[in-house]
């Protein structure tokens, strides 16, 4: 493998820290001051989470998947318990948690890169900082948006274990293949396999092998433990969704229509690798298949090169092909690790053209400077927006933060009772921020607090949490929390429990959300 000069050596690795910080207060900036979203996704998640750790309640099963009634394993509520803990569940902080591991994950595979070649450590890291996806997925926390960190993870210790004859890595790999199934099943699901593959077609040890199975089997005993105790639910309409029996993952599609749409979301995951318009880089892309072609005809790929090549091009190849005996729609964030795999397949060939001639220079220069001029045209445009113009998102935890804070004010110390319209019905956003917001602020709970009045419980311990409340008084003001969708029907018949009350004029929010207050 050629060595690049020392002198170039020391900027592109001036560059690659230079871009971790941008990027990094890029990431922080786009979410200050509560600027994302906070949907129902992440209030169930953040109530369960509440529960296992307020009521030290460990908990074997995690978030729910696109199947109804089959659960995730609990890995990610326990990796978001950290910040949860740290910072008195204030939601923010695990927006920021999240933007700190996708950065840590970059360094780390950059630090397994540097080893075997700097200048593809350098490029790697940058092209992944700068990437669409890094910044996407750090702009609201989601079991599904840290997959992109967990891939990162997962090809550093890959790389790793196939550079290392200690077992360590292989065990280590084991549980990251085993973490990642329960952050995003549909993707996760790809690694043991294909780690196997790659094992067998390196000439891994079969105790490598064998200590990374045992190690990602480790991971499945929560599950396995709360099947046992369910006789094996999850299991039979896991198979019902998967075999067809069941249409709650869509109708089956067609071998064409399966190879168009899958065609379709591989292209997506090309052009959340860079900002670079997605014409301009699918020629590049095209041009690193011939370049990859080219270079091994001509054996001038080292055996380490090979490997990232093999690790980054293979598992495209392989996920695509295993995607295709899934016979349904392969939903946009069962892939949000895809574009990890494209990027370290790129930064190959840039850093194998760089070295060749003068062409190749010229060719990744340019590459980068389209790469920072259209990652900076694009977030000063983004960000010249969101400081400018408030958002009127509804679900942006912002202007939920306000919702809760008129009611307070207009409460003036009372007690109140406050109910809640959502799209999604269940109030898990507002169940969650009344007592982490409100409580903290204004040192007690609604008298009652849900999606409409005399409701049973329908979130475990949740009486437990609402208080302590205020003496009540038959003329409690009333508080509607309206979050407006495009269920018309639902929203009058929700209304419709309300209709004997006398309503204020609304205090709104933005075109989607208001509130207003009710009296007798």
């Amino acid at each position: 493998m050629k060595k690049s000069k020392p002198s170039s050596l020391k900027w592109f690795t001036f560059i690659f820290f230079l871009t971790l910080l941008l990027s990094s207060a890029l990431k922080v900036a786009s979410v200050w001051n509560n600027n994302f979203a906070f949907t129902a996704d992440q209030g169930r998640d953040l109530v369960d989470v509440r529960h296992m750790v307020v009521n030290v309640s460990p908990r074997l099963v995690g978030p729910t998947t696109s199947i109804n009634g089959v659960l995730l394993g609990p890995f990610y509520y326990y990796f978001i318990s950290v910040p949860f803990i740290l910072f008195g569940g204030n939601p923010s902080a695990i927006v920021y948690w999240q933007i700190f591991w996708f950065q840590l994950a970059t360094v780390l595979l950059w630090f397994v890169l540097k080893n075997k070649n700097q200048t593809l450590a350098n490029i790697s890291g940058i092209l992944v900082l700068l990437s669409p996806i890094g910044f996407y997925t750090a702009r609201y926390f989601w079991n599904a948006n840290a997959m992109p960190i967990f891939s990162l993870i997962y090809i550093a210790l890959l790389l790793q274990s196939l550079w290392s004859p200690k077992y360590f890595w292989p065990m280590l790999l084991g549980l990251v293949c085993g973490f990642s199934l329960q952050i995003e099943a549909a993707f996760g699901i790809l690694f043991l396999p294909f780690t196997l593959l790659c094992f067998l077609y390196f000439k891994k040890t079969f105790s490598s092998a064998l200590y990374l199975s045992l190690a990602f089997f480790a991971t499945l005993l929560p599950q396995a433990l709360f099947e046992l105790r369910h006789n094996f639910n999850m299991t039979k309409t896991l198979i019902a969704g998967l075999s067809g029996s069941s249409t709650v993952l869509g109708e089956k599609l067609t071998l064409l229509e399966r190879l168009i749409q899958r065609q379709g979301i591989y292209l997506s995951a090309v052009r959340e690798t860079s900002h670079i318009p997605l014409e301009t880089l699918t020629w590049f892309y095209l041009a690193g298949l011939l370049i990859t072609f080219y270079f091994l005809f001509r054996k001038w790929f080292s055996k380490p090169v090979i490997q990232v090549i093999s690790l980054s091009l293979g598992f495209s190849v392989f996920s695509f092909l295993l995607y295709l005996f899934f016979s349904q729609n392969l939903k946009h964030w069962y892939t949000l690790g895809l574009p990890i795999f494209f990027l370290i397949f790129l930064s190959v060939i840039l850093s194998e053209v760089i070295g060749k001639n003068k062409l190749g220079i010229i060719m990744v220069t340019l590459f980068f400077i389209l790469s920072f001029y259209h990652t900076s045209l694009y977030h000063s445009q983004y960000l010249a927006k969101i400081f400018s113009i408030p958002s009127d998102d509804p679900s942006n935890l912002a202007n939920q933060i306000k919702a809760i804070d008129f009611v307070y004010q207009q409460a003036k110390g009372g007690s109140f009772k406050a109910y809640i319209y959502l799209p999604s019905i269940y109030d898990y956003t507002y169940q969650y921020l009344f007592w982490w917001h409100g409580k903290k602020k204004y040192g007690y709970m609604p008298s009652d607090l849900a999606y409409l009045p005399n409701q049973p419980e329908y979130i475990e311990d949740m009486r437990s949490f609402h208080v302590p409340q205020k003496p009540q008084t038959p003329t409690d003001p009333i508080f509607l929390i309206i979050e407006k969708g495009t269920d018309l029907t639902r929203y009058q018949e929700w209304s419709k429990n309300f209709r004997d009350l006398k309503a204020s004029t609304p205090y709104s929010l933005g075109p989607k959300l208001e509130v207003l207050t009710l009296s007798l």
